[in-house]
């Protein structure tokens, strides 16, 4: 982690821990955690100018006896293990009673598919798969839920979103969305992708350049 990252990182603990229930050293090792799950102990306690690693690992165990450290997990490359279409889908309800019958109907078909087949969310594509990633159950100035997932091809997302899903519930109004870039991802703003972006709109030169949607749509931001 650079000096300058370093700083930042200690200047955001120092303001989370005014406003939330951890104390700026838990919330430091917690955030370099969030931005390198691979950085050890010894490289985290240097950084901290502890003499070595065991004050950090006392640091997460007792995260993660209070339940603050929930689970550690990895951040695969999905484009290059050939799911590189990340898709959101809006699944609106009319009203409160019919977002009630498809809760129902969603809930008794996971618990279908979870007995048979595990508890990951993989839909064969006549061309690829979809896997979900996250589904939300939203309340508020709409009554929606919100799919999140990957796909083999942009295609296989549009056929789970419009044919998949309306077929099984077919009250609700969907609206698929494919992400094609994130200036903001877990949490951290994506410097690469700042910095392509920035180069787009030209915004350290005069003038404004001639640029269309398309021309953004196409534009290469992959690290």
């Amino acid at each position: 982690m650079a000096e300058m990252d370093t700083l930042k990182m200690h200047k955001m603990a120092k303001m989370l821990s005014e406003v939330i229930h951890l104390d700026e050293t838990d919330i430091f090792i917690l955030l370099s955690l969030l931005a390198n799950s691979k950085i050890t102990n010894n490289e985290l306690a240097r950084i901290m100018d502890y003499k070595d690693g065991n004050s950090v690992a006392y640091h997460i165990r007792t995260m993660q006896k209070e339940g603050v450290i929930d689970k550690f997990t990895i951040s695969p490359n999905w484009k290059r293990m050939g799911l590189p279409t990340e898709f959101i889908i809006l699944a609106e309800a009319e009203n409160e009673e019919q977002l009630l019958e498809i809760e129902k109907l969603h809930v008794k078909m996971v618990d279908e598919y979870m007995s048979e087949q595990g508890d990951m969310a993989l839909i064969p594509m006549i061309s690829g798969c979809v896997l979900l990633g996250n589904v939300y159950h939203c309340f508020g100035d709409k009554t929606m839920a919100v799919i999140e997932g990957r796909a083999t091809s942009d295609q296989d997302a549009a056929v789970y979103s419009k044919n998949y899903l309306v077929k099984r519930y077919p009250n609700v109004k969907v609206s698929l969305l494919i992400n094609k870039y994130k200036t903001i991802g877990d949490f951290f703003i994506d410097k690469h992708t700042i910095e392509k972006l920035k180069e787009f709109f030209q915004l350290n030169e005069a003038g404004s350049p001639a640029c269309t949607i398309e021309d953004l749509h196409d534009l290469p931001l992959e690290g």
